[in-house]
């Protein structure tokens, strides 16, 4: 396979005043691809990319290891990383499995629907991106630093075709080796929301040994070709979270799906289901405390992000309800009735998309500023993935408008049970 990379911009701070959108393609090597993303990201965000002092050797050491049995993919990537930082990948005092300078972990609301459900037949899966709009300093109270942007200014659409892996389009903000949400060629997809009903989280603030929560969606999409898989992946794998406990939701073109979360002590593994022809729902609540929705409480008095996360799951749910077949825009439709916009303090929903995992495609629509008391996002814009065969793609990403994306005024202002198996292996 041909060795190259893009990087294009198709979102400023010009057009919107909060975001930057940057589309980044590579293909090659694992270690060209490590190479490329850490140019990118140094060119973006200077010493803030790495190479990042490994706060405990040993910690380190073991954590070099874990990649090398359980993620070769990022192990090699590493490796390129620390050609560019002039750092030995195996030299303990540095990590360098992270392109970035913290993780925060998001609110959002998700629901997919199997393609028998679908317009078109496709597997459709949807999702809101809600996030504060302050910086670090804002959103964790510490003391403000000279010149601190919002933390979720700069996100990363990046486009990935690794040598004998699987070719993946993630989205994501701050690290870029992480993501919050993607597809890969097989027709999996991942998305990650925050867990905001587990009490007295218990942060780790620097990477510890396994997964972190941004890890684990580019972990399962560069693994895994179908829900089956994704199963024993998570089962498998070491987990841990940096800033907030998360749970997934992972689908596959055949209409599987489920959401993969902890209990509140992180001590046991939960996978939710629903019956196979029906859609799911996820926002930001444990959704195996909840296996009747009927029993979820009032929402009065939430915050922020995780702000009336029951009240967006029964809104999505009456949705599904009333549509029968829905195709692409009414999933957005759908999502649009649980959107932060203005005049919500402190939040709003960055990106809204809508994964055709039948055609390996995402269709992103950015939030593009307030104005005249509306939120505003662009048009959706598309990348996809296109494969002849099982571990090749054959297509470049595409996007509606190189180099830009065009502003339109996009402004806002039933019940199923569900079925909970405890994480174990079979």
């Amino acid at each position: 396979m041909s060795r190259h990379h893009l990087a294009s911009t198709l979102l400023d701070p010009g057009q919107n005043g909060l975001l930057t959108v940057r589309h980044l393609r590579a293909s090659g090597s694992n270690r060209h691809i490590g190479e490329m993303m850490a140019r990118a990201a140094l060119a973006l965000q200077g010493a803030d990319a790495g190479p990042h002092v490994a706060p405990d050797p040993t910690v380190q050491r073991a954590r070099q290891r874990w990649f090398a049995i359980h993620h070769p993919v990022l192990s090699e990537r590493m490796r390129g990383i620390g050609d560019v930082f002039g750092v030995d990948p195996g030299d303990e005092r540095w990590d360098l499995g992270r392109l970035g300078p913290i993780e925060a972990s998001p609110g959002c609301s998700a629901v997919f629907h199997p393609g028998h459900r679908t317009a078109n037949g496709h597997a459709l899966l949807g999702r809101n991106f809600d996030f504060p709009t302050g910086t670090y300093s804002d959103i964790t109270g510490a003391p403000r630093r000279a010149g601190e942007r919002p933390l979720a200014a700069d996100v990363w659409v990046t486009e990935l075709r690794p040598e004998g892996g699987y070719a993946t389009i993630v989205v994501g903000i701050m690290d870029m080796l992480g993501g919050m949400d993607g597809l890969n060629e097989a027709g999996l997809a991942v998305t990650l929301l925050a867990d905001n009903e587990s009490p007295a989280p218990e942060p780790s603030v620097v990477p510890q040994v396994g997964l972190s929560e941004q890890q684990v969606v580019r972990y399962l999409l560069e693994t895994c070709r179908d829900v089956d898989q994704a199963k024993q992946a998570l089962l498998m794998a070491k987990q841990y979270y940096i800033f907030v406990p998360c749970h997934f939701l992972v689908a596959d073109r055949a209409g599987r799906s489920f959401v993969w979360e902890y209990s509140p002590g992180h001590n046991r593994e939960h996978i939710v289901e629903t019956a196979p022809s029906d859609s799911l729902v996820c926002t930001n609540h444990l959704l195996h405390r909840w296996p009747d929705p009927i029993r979820l409480p009032d929402d009065r008095g939430s915050a922020v992000t995780a702000a009336f996360t029951y009240d967006r799951w029964r809104a999505l749910d009456t949705q599904i309800s009333r549509s029968a077949a829905p195709d692409a825009g009414q999933v957005r439709d759908q999502l649009d009735t649980v959107r932060f916009t203005h005049p919500a303090p402190g939040v709003r929903t960055l990106w809204q998309a809508v994964y055709d995992l039948d055609e390996t495609a995402i269709d992103v629509s950015f939030f593009a500023g307030d104005r005249d008391g509306a939120s505003h996002y662009t048009e959706p814009i598309r990348f996809q993935l296109t494969s002849d065969s099982p571990g090749r793609a054959v297509a470049a990403g595409t996007h509606a408008w190189p180099g830009r994306a065009r502003v339109s005024t996009r402004s806002t202002r039933s019940t199923h049970c569900l079925r909970t198996t405890e994480g174990r292996i079979t």
